[in-house]
């Protein structure tokens, strides 16, 4: 048995040395300018094994699109399994790469694209996780980022694609708000109605008091024909769709309906 346990012994002393220098080359060929050639290094090695070096450089290679494709995605993916592996920086790193994910080509992204960049990082990183629930939370938490440095562009749009995409309360409330108060955005108190309306539907208590608190000072500031006109006017929204309240039928209808019974 002696003899067994000497040569495994041997064997691993033997590997750790073959991935010290597969390392070393690796490195060599970062400094020389070969990126591709140290890109496909590193992942001879994390086949191999789990190496938290070649996992982190992979990251790096992949977020500054060294040696292969730009992809954030691929990037947090390996900063990830750099971070289950006990690096620090590499989990500050998947988060940031999450960010420059959003934000690259920002204003070209529609709001189901941002979401199926969600569902990417899902699917690569926790393959487990339920999909959309992670999509919905991590863009609300990007929202309430940029809502925090007050950048309402991102937030807006990661606000809408969550409550659009997941119908999230959350953000659905949110956008009440911020139409409501005219916060970073034009002031509109018809999509403002709308939102809050959603995220009542959703159960958000405060947004059903804040729906019903619009509803009512239309109701009892304005003569009866000017209430019916400007129902009907959010049903049309709701039938055609604007940049604030997104097309939806089922709402469209709804307010047509309250209108015809006032």
């Amino acid at each position: 048995m002696k003899g067994k346990e000497e040569k495994i012994l041997f064997g691993k002393k033997k590997s750790a040395q073959v991935i010290e220098q597969m390392l070393a080359v690796g490195q060599m060929l970062l400094n020389d300018g070969m990126d591709e050639r140290a890109f496909f290094t590193y992942k001879n090695i994390v086949e191999l094994e789990a190496n938290v070096t070649a996992q982190y450089n992979l990251g790096v290679l992949y977020a500054t699109g060294r040696g292969t494709k730009q992809d954030f995605v691929q990037a947090a993916y390996w900063f990830h399994q750099a971070a289950l592996c006990g690096d620090k920086q590499a989990e500050k790193l998947r988060l940031k790469c999450m960010m420059d994910c959003v934000q690259k080509d920002f204003e070209e992204k529609t709001y189901q694209m941002l979401f199926d960049e969600m569902i990417r990082f899902a699917v690569t990183l926790y393959p487990r996780e339920d999909k959309v629930k992670f999509a919905r939370d991590k863009m609300f938490a990007l929202a309430e980022h940029y809502l925090d440095i007050e950048d309402y562009t991102h937030a807006l749009k990661l606000l809408r694609a969550a409550a659009e995409c997941c119908d999230d309360g959350r953000a659905q409330n949110w956008l009440g708000i911020l139409y409501n108060t005219g916060t970073g955005v034009q002031k509109d108190d018809l999509a403002a109605l709308y939102w809050f309306d959603r995220a009542a539907d959703n159960r958000v208590r405060p947004a059903k008091t804040d729906r019903n608190g619009i509803f009512n000072a239309y109701r009892d500031n304005l003569s009866r024909a000017e209430f019916v006109i400007l129902l009907f006017k959010l049903g049309e929204y709701c039938a055609k769709g604007t940049n604030e309240v997104p097309r939806d039928g089922e709402k469209a209808a709804y307010w047509r309906k309250i209108a015809e019974q006032s």
